[in-house]
């Protein structure tokens, strides 16, 4: 029992993304009062998110929501995504026009794949979304345009066209244009595509120029070639340190960093019986510098702390810590021995070192988020509401 009890984690850990506040306490409304409120959508759909998240935090289910008030699992994820998205147009003081068509229902579903931008490429992509008319599929490829365009630093041809929403898109369908070699009407109307969208003159010179028919000299052999999508590349590959309950520093401090090199992220590994992970490139993992992974056997051991079913999981942590700006409502990895881990808040590491002082305690990792496998059941899961939820950046 007493090993069971070696970490600790702030309350709520599991509930909460980095950054985000705990909710206002004092609203006396029952979990009837609220599960009323989503079946009659007696509001706009922002404002009911805040509803999702609140029963979800005092332990009702997706499930019971969808029976309750015919919300389904889906559906509050989008909510509970896009109001994040909303919030942030309505901090930047977007105009009242602009608040009041994201405020209708259906709305959420062009706002969640903002999820990933920052808070200024949120707005811009906002705005161009309304202006256009964009539907859901158009803001996926939108977000997918823009962070393609901001990643490709390798390529010159991106300096041809400006970083903003529509020639973003426009890059896009040039680079779709180039990879069109066996049907030159399909390249045709490709670019006809990117030229609605175009803003800048060089961008629109660009594809213009694809339009130029060129002889070739001689016939030459052709292939596929495909352009990985951000979904089908971006993952980060993690070494595992050891399991939560018996890790030693030693342990952490000896598993492997990951070392990725090149445009395709290729790893050199170098113990050759080290196990590694491989995880989606969540937000909260784009900051981070020395990363690994802690299994978890039991996801009820964190019961106490938002984890709502057993099963494997895993603890992500950054052995790279600011020591200057300790987060209170984070989790640390620290020890006092150099030998057994603990796991603490913020503020208790804060307060340890008040006790002990600076020179007798270390902290070797801060965690950033914790994860399961998929299940079986629909339901958005213990870590969703941390995986979920981009800071502002």
């Amino acid at each position: 029992a007493e090993s069971r009890n070696k970490f600790q984690l702030p309350k709520n850990f599991m509930d909460r993304a980095p950054g985000q506040e705990q909710e206002q306490e004092g609203d006396d409304l029952t979990i009837d009062d609220m599960l009323t409120i989503l079946t009659e959508r007696t509001d706009v759909w922002h404002s009911l998110a805040i509803y999702v998240t609140r029963l979800k935090t005092e332990g009702i289910g997706s499930e019971i929501i969808d029976d309750v008030a015919g919300i389904n699992a889906l559906e509050q994820n989008l909510w509970v995504v896009g109001s994040n998205v909303y919030k942030t147009l309505e901090d930047r003081k977007v105009s009242e026009d602009l608040l009041s068509y994201y405020s209708q229902f259906g709305a959420e579903k062009l706002l969640y794949p903002l999820r990933v931008m920052t808070a200024e490429d949120r707005q811009t992509c906002a705005e161009y979304i309304s202006a256009e008319g964009l539907d859901e599929k158009q803001c996926e490829t939108l977000v997918r345009a823009m962070r393609e365009h901001a990643r490709r630093t390798y390529d010159s041809d991106r300096l041809m066209f400006d970083y903003n929403p529509g020639d973003c898109l426009a890059y896009k369908y040039y680079r779709d244009a180039l990879e069109e070699t066996r049907n030159p009407e399909r390249k045709r109307q490709i670019v006809e595509q990117g030229l609605q969208r175009a803003t800048s003159e060089r961008g629109r010179e660009a594809l213009e120029e694809l339009l130029v028919e060129k002889e070739d000299d001689e016939s030459k052999g052709r292939i596929p070639v495909v352009e990985l999508d951000d979904e089908e590349f971006d993952t980060c590959l993690l070494s595992i340190a050891g399991e939560l309950q018996g890790i030693g520093v030693a342990d952490l401090k000896a598993a492997s960093a990951t070392n990725r090199k090149g445009p395709f992220g290729i790893v050199t590994v170098g113990k050759s019986d080290e196990e590694w992970i491989s995880l989606p490139m969540f937000q909260p993992f784009v900051a981070g510098f020395d990363m690994i992974a802690i299994t978890v056997d039991n996801m009820m051991d964190l019961e106490s702390y938002g984890a709502k079913t057993g099963g494997p999981g895993v603890l992500v942590v950054d052995r790279r810590v600011d020591r200057a700006n300790i987060d209170t409502e984070g989790l640390y990895a620290i020890t006092f021995d150099d030998n057994e881990i603990s796991f603490v808040s913020g503020t208790e590491l804060l307060s340890q070192v008040d006790i002990v002082g600076e020179d007798k305690l270390k902290v070797l990792a801060k965690a950033l988020m914790a994860v399961k496998p998929p299940g079986k059941q629909s339901e958005w899961g213990d870590a969703t509401a941390v995986i979920n939820q981009s800071p502002e950046l």
